[in-house]
């Protein structure tokens, strides 16, 4: 009989390597799990011209040759690559139910400033009145260099790669979680812009004599994360959403224009869209501001467009596999009981590259149908309906079940929604606090109202 201290070694040593068989076993299990679902869910037989089969006969043996999960996970996401589409991804269950890491794919915390990328470059495009970086000084046309001593490149470089996403638009999502963070934690923020305790310009130079851009003095901000203003959702499958709704009006030249933004479209905030879309019945013109709405449930695309609709219309069609499925919008008499008329004056749809999936079904399908105007940058061609599936291993994939094509046959993916008029994102607006967009669409609707 072997001696009791020899068996307790035996075991510590065979736990770990058993837990890891296991580990690998499931795996593999996740490996063929998201081969197959793929396999009988996608709504294109051909696998947009990818064969399928042979995809799998190269990439199973290197997830078999794979040494821990990681290496599986590589070959699995290299799979989805080869669709070449959107809305095929892995998400890692480690990144869900607010660990460490999960914190960092969903930070709770906010210092209250958006970006968007152009040439690279990260520009501040929207401070939050109040926030940690407005109270700091932070301008819209200041331009983020680094946080915590890495620099914007090396943040990005940090995050798997996307070969569905445009550089512009992957670059700021790969960035934004690591701008925001756990609520009260510290971060080291280093902009190129002016000093906020020197508002004489004297550090500003010009870069182009004539040009109207300058070149602001480098800055850097200790700023401390503080709790979103928004709604916590959460969906199984994937990090927590925060949600914002935003509603203002303004005056232009005699008239009254209502702007709504929200930054998802989830339950959470349904009824407070409704709320704000009734409260702006009054005006003149509409704009829906759908700038930075990355997307969320299909469905309510359709519910939506009926606040502006006087009788049913289809918004478009879902084509899968078996059937389509098409959204059809019915008039919204009702809200929280009450009765309520559509709104049935000039609407506006501000887009850019961060306006994705529901925000493309539904700004793409109200310009076909001739009932938005759409004002700013080409959406982010990312529109395909999708389901989150877990793996074995705990893991979740989300895979794309339809194409989404408007009344007139459009599909968004890839080349996204063209604007009706484009209105390109420029620093020295930013700079000098014009919201150029918004301002296209007061004229379009002025000029609407005036025929």
């Amino acid at each position: 009989m072997k001696p009791l201290t020899t068996l307790l070694c035996s075991l510590l040593v065979a736990c770990p390597a058993l837990a890891q068989q296991a580990e690998l076993e499931h795996g593999i299990e996740s490996f063929d799990a998201a081969w197959k679902i793929i396999n009988t869910q996608h709504f294109d037989a051909d696998f947009n011209g990818v064969d399928w089969d042979a995809v799998r006969a190269e990439l199973r043996p290197q997830a078999q040759a794979a040494e821990d999960m990681e290496g599986i996970r590589a070959v699995i996401r290299d799979m989805l690559s080869r669709l070449g589409q959107s809305h095929f991804s892995l998400i890692e269950k480690e990144f869900l139910g607010g660990g460490a890491q999960g914190a960092a794919a969903s930070p709770a915390g906010t210092v209250g400033f958006d970006v968007r990328f152009r040439g690279g470059q990260a520009w501040v495009t929207q401070v939050e009145e109040g926030g940690p970086a407005a109270l700091a000084g932070v301008r819209p046309g200041w331009i983020l260099q680094a946080i915590d001593g890495k620099s914007v490149k090396e943040l990005i470089q940090e995050a798997p790669a996307s070969d569905t996403l445009r550089p512009d638009t992957f670059m700021r999502k790969a960035l934004m979680p690591r701008i925001g963070g756990a609520v009260g934690s510290t971060a080291s923020y280093r902009f190129v812009g002016s000093d906020p305790t020197n508002d004489s310009g004297a550090a500003q130079s010009p870069v182009d004599p004539g040009s109207g851009e300058m070149e602001l003095a480098g800055v850097e901000l200790k700023l401390i994360r503080v709790e979103r203003d928004a709604v916590p959702f959460d969906i199984a499958g994937l990090p927590t959403f925060y949600l914002v709704l935003r509603s203002h009006r303004f005056e232009h030249k005699g008239r009254t224009i209502g702007v709504v933004h929200f930054s998802n479209w989830f339950s959470g905030i349904s009824k407070q869209i409704d709320f704000a879309l009734v409260a702006m019945r009054d005006c003149d013109g509409l704009v829906l501001d759908l700038r930075g709405n990355s997307g969320g449930d299909g469905m309510m695309a359709a519910r939506v467009a009926g606040h502006f609709f006087a009788k049913r219309e289809v918004l478009g069609i879902q084509r899968m596999r078996q059937r389509n499925m098409r959204y059809t919008i019915r008039p919204r008499l009702k809200v929280n009981g009450d009765k309520v008329e559509p709104f049935l004056g000039p609407l506006v749809i501000l887009a850019d590259e961060t306006t994705g999936s529901c925000s493309e079904v539904f700004t793409g399908g109200m310009q076909a149908l001739g009932r938005a105007h759409v004002i700013g940058e080409r959406s982010a061609g990312a529109a395909l309906p999708a389901l989150l599936t877990k793996l074995p291993n705990g893991d979740y994939l989300l895979h794309a079940i339809g194409d989404f094509l408007t009344s007139k046959g459009d599909s968004m993916e890839s080349d996204g929604v063209k604007p009706d008029l484009v209105v390109p994102l420029r620093l020295q607006d930013l700079r000098a606090g014009r919201d150029a967009a918004m301002q296209a669409a007061a004229s379009w609707i002025e000029s609407q109202l005036d025929d």
